[in-house]
């Protein structure tokens, strides 16, 4: 079991200089790291976000956020997709938000799911460090 203990936004860079009615091609980049820490099972997932303009129209937004988990004994490639299904809900609620209160359309991005299989993890990252993105 993977629990979401808490989150929080780092950063925001929001660009929103399109002439109305424009038409924007989105695209999107992510990227979702884990930090393990040695107490009682906690975790840190980070994530990278950038949502943009394909045409290179003047908009942009890039958003970071971190997390803490608590998770059992399971595999850390499982640990990293049920992380990242409780975080998404968030992240697609912010750029609805921000876009929102921009003065346009509230945007809502797809669900994005990671497939367990294509995860990466490095076993060569010591576990155990207790420096924490979420201080």
């Amino acid at each position: 079991m993977v629990e979401l203990k808490g989150f929080k936004v780092n950063k925001i860079d929001f660009e929103n200089r399109v002439k109305p009615g424009t038409q924007l091609k989105l695209q999107n980049q992510l990227n979702y790291n884990m930090n393990y820490l040695n107490d009682n099972k906690t975790c840190v997932g980070i994530l990278n976000f950038r949502l943009r303009d394909e045409s290179a129209n003047p908009f942009e937004c890039k958003i970071e956020m971190v997390a803490e988990f608590t998770y059992a004994d399971e595999e850390r490639a499982d640990i990293h997709v049920k992380s990242f299904d409780q975080l998404f809900p968030f992240l697609r609620q912010l750029i609805h938000t921000v876009t929102a209160v921009s003065g346009m359309q509230g945007l809502m991005i797809p669900t994005i799911r990671l497939n367990r299989n294509t995860v990466s993890v490095n076993s060569n990252v010591p576990e155990g460090s207790d420096n924490s993105p979420l201080n």
